[in-house]
């Protein structure tokens, strides 16, 4: 067993665990998903599906109240991807907390940014128009869907 899952075994309360243990479940099934399918069939299966253009709007004061349940959950999806062995990327991280979260209907984000001269991209979660990661909106760019061939021609 590797040195970082032994490390996630500490200090998790007993009442965190069996949260803790579906998030380890579902990161197993992600890891497996973005070798196998593609992004928008993976996130669709996930209950988080990924959403190209536009930004809805911003609902009035952009704050989220999430219950101690969906607090806990996100807990526990971080302290597993902290200790992911295959990296914890923004991907995995956002697939797996949305899907934790699937009952909130969050939408998956993929953005991308010009930092001097490179090319950056990064994933992150809305629900209900709010951005769980408040700074990613600002900085990158949403990926835009491909125009259909058709429109392409014309």
């Amino acid at each position: 067993m590797s040195r970082s899952v032994l490390n996630l075994t500490r200090a998790v309360p007993l009442r965190e665990w069996p949260a803790v243990l579906a998030s380890l479940m579902v990161a197993s099934v992600v890891e497996i998903g973005l070798r196998t399918l593609r992004l928008p069939r993976l996130a669709r299966s996930l209950g988080v599906p990924l959403s190209l253009g536009e930004s809805g709007p911003m609902p009035p004061g952009g704050y989220l109240k999430l219950s101690p349940r969906s607090l806990l959950r996100m807990r526990a999806s971080a302290r597993v991807m902290r200790h992911w062995p295959f990296g914890d990327t923004c991907l995995r991280n956002a697939l797996v907390t949305g899907q934790r979260l699937r009952r909130l209907d969050p939408i998956l984000r993929v953005g991308v940014a010009k930092d001097h001269g490179v090319v950056r991209a990064h994933a992150w979660l809305e629900i209900s128009g709010v951005s769980l990661d408040p700074g990613a909106p600002s900085v990158f760019s949403l990926l835009q869907p491909m125009p259909q061939a058709s429109e392409a021609a014309s």
